[in-house]
């Protein structure tokens, strides 16, 4: 992991995405939603890949991601 990005767990991302677990994963697993990096047995995201997603969600109009789709 470069040094110049910062990254959250699944709880630091949660406090600024505020959708359940099961709907991250379920997004991932849609596309919609950045994967995370592995680390051990951590999983990481980059925040700018977040930030960029939520800001995908917020352009769409999409308030509550997990009762829509972007495809």
């Amino acid at each position: 992991m470069p040094a110049s990005h910062t990254y959250l767990t699944l709880n630091q991302l949660l406090e600024s995405f505020p959708v359940s677990r099961s709907t991250v994963y379920r997004l991932i697993a849609s596309g919609q939603f950045p994967k995370p990096i592995k680390v051990g047995s951590r999983s990481l995201w980059a925040l700018e890949d977040v930030d960029q997603a939520i800001a995908c969600f917020a352009v769409a109009g999409i308030s509550r991601p997990e009762n829509s789709s972007l495809h």
